[in-house]
């Protein structure tokens, strides 16, 4: 399974998932490709979608990747829905024994 991040959008196999921001006070996201894990994130409390050099995936502000769908006055609006399936599709991948790649484009 590949997760790309291109122009605030994340795409799952090509097919549109929900828009994207860069969370954690930083200004944008850094191109690269990498590997997808579920892990427990004991600052968010929570089980979070993981990528390995990239950071947190979720649905705070506090992450270092943000999933939304809706852009309001301020920014993204995080959308937990938009966590859960990729959470969902990434312990499905780890289950057939195969490792997810996140790939941000510039």
């Amino acid at each position: 399974m590949k997760v790309t991040i291109s122009d605030g959008k994340a795409y799952v196999n090509c097919v549109y998932l929900c828009l994207v921001a860069a969370g954690n006070e930083r200004i944008s996201l850094r191109p690269g490709s990498y590997p997808l894990t579920t892990q427990f994130s004991h600052g968010h409390g929570d089980i979070l979608p993981n990528a390995d050099g990239a950071g947190w995936i979720g649905a705070s502000h506090s992450c270092d990747i943000i999933l939304g769908g809706v852009r309001g006055r301020s920014g993204l609006i995080p959308g937990k829905p938009f966590v859960e399936s990729l959470l969902a599709r990434i312990e499905v991948e780890e289950g057939l024994g195969r490792t997810p790649i996140l790939e941000i484009l510039p």
